[in-house]
């Protein structure tokens, strides 16, 4: 045994911040380091907590095991995995690189339109008079490269994937590796996280993990639903009236799901581009026109969000964010600039859980009680709502609201 030795000292108050600011500058720089690990890392995490409540259904119903039902669910994902044909990611692929490459084009057809007069129904419109192409050709030029640059690192990620390269493969195995072990362990992971704060705090913790839990769940599996039943949709309509890159215009129209408010429209648009310019290759486009065609290409996305509306909506989705439109269109457009099709996906609930926090932080800096009794905690009228206070009833009904 070694000998007994008095205890030393408790470290200075500058002491600690030294201490901790070397440990943060370690955490970063380990994190820039292996930046390359971030994306399998967050897809993992993603991947885990969709699955989720799959295990905890056959654990319960099924009076399976945790591993035997995790192994189960996991068995049937490679199976899919391997069922899918080959040839279906490097066509969904091809066809978001061919619109690229063609939106250009559409891009300047449509600023020719503006630049002539046009005739409609006996009145004629002088657009060139008006002046509109000037303004078109400003926001079409920032346009193209806003989406260039957003959609050709995404799609170069998807394009690595889909040649299925040993790399590739890899990456997969190692995504399915670390989500089973998410979903195994991930109670003890958390405990553990949570016993290295100060056990004063480890309560608002775990409040706060119950919180952007809730969060996540009202939006992200929810709108995972809608996205696969959406697409699926879109897939069979384009199908049906053979309007040319169906695989990619499903894809554009389920991704628009995890973009609150604005994404379904915004799915539309490419939509209406190749109806346009394309109307040709449909056998109800060469019936209608490139006046009519991109109108009932219209009806039909607008008539699939009123039955989404009206049926899915009611039926699948939780709490809405109760985020802006605006604040939602641009933190989609930072998240896109950041992660590509990732961070394009995860930039409302991301964003969302950010208010979170900072509600917690501001009502600790204020000395307020971080969780206001009654109130659910990712409402904004939460943060300034006193302990007691009538607000509280008012944070409650307004995250009550259904999307």
């Amino acid at each position: 045994m070694p000998p007994a030795t008095p205890a030393s000292p408790p470290w200075q108050p500058g002491t600690k911040r030294i201490i901790q600011f070397i440990l943060i500058a370690l955490v970063v720089l380990l994190l820039y380091q292996a930046r390359a690990l971030l994306l399998p890392i967050v897809i993992s995490m993603i991947v885990a907590y969709a699955l989720e409540p799959i295990v905890r259904t056959l654990e319960k119903e099924a009076r399976l095991s945790r591993l035997l039902a995790l192994t189960l669910v996991y068995l049937i994902i490679i199976g899919a995995l391997v069922a899918i044909p080959v040839g279906t990611i490097p066509q969904i692929v091809n066809q978001f690189r061919t619109f690229l490459d063609n939106l250009p084009d559409y891009l300047l057809a449509i600023g020719d339109f503006l630049s002539r007069p046009h005739v409609v129904a006996g009145i004629e419109i002088p657009l060139d008079e008006l002046q509109v192409e000037q303004i078109y050709a400003n926001i079409s030029s920032n346009l193209i490269d806003i989406i260039q640059s957003v959609g050709r690192p995404s799609f170069a990620l998807f394009g690595n994937v889909a040649s299925i390269t040993l790399s590739a493969f890899g990456w997969i195995l190692v995504v399915l590796f670390i989500s089973f072990y998410l979903v195994k362990d991930h109670r003890q992971l958390f405990r553990s996280a949570v016993n290295l704060v100060p056990p004063a705090h480890q309560g608002d913790l775990y409040r706060l993990a119950y919180e952007l839990n809730h969060l996540w769940n009202d939006f992200f599996r929810a709108r995972l639903i809608l996205c696969v039943i959406v697409g699926f949709i879109t897939f069979v309509i384009a199908t049906i009236i053979e309007l040319p890159n169906a695989l990619a215009l499903a894809v554009i129209a389920g991704i628009g799901e995890f973009i609150p408010n604005i994404g379904p429209t915004l799915a539309s648009l490419p939509a209406m581009l190749v109806a346009i310019f394309q109307y040709q290759a449909s056998w109800l486009g060469a019936a209608t026109g490139p006046f009519w065609f991109p109108l009932i290409i219209l009806f039909i996305y607008a008539m699939i969000q009123q039955v989404e509306n009206t049926f899915l909506v009611p039926r699948i989705m939780g709490h809405s964010l109760n985020l802006h439109p605006m604040i939602v269109f641009i933190a989609a457009l930072a998240g896109a600039s950041v992660a590509g099709i990732l961070g394009l996906l995860l930039a409302a609930p991301v964003l969302a859980s950010a208010r979170l926090v900072f509600i917690y932080v501001y009502r600790k800096l204020n000395d307020l009680p971080p969780f206001p009794e009654g109130a659910r905690f990712d409402s904004p009228a939460a943060a300034n709502a006193p302990a007691g206070s009538g607000e509280e009833s008012v944070a409650e009904s307004t995250m009550g609201h259904r999307s």
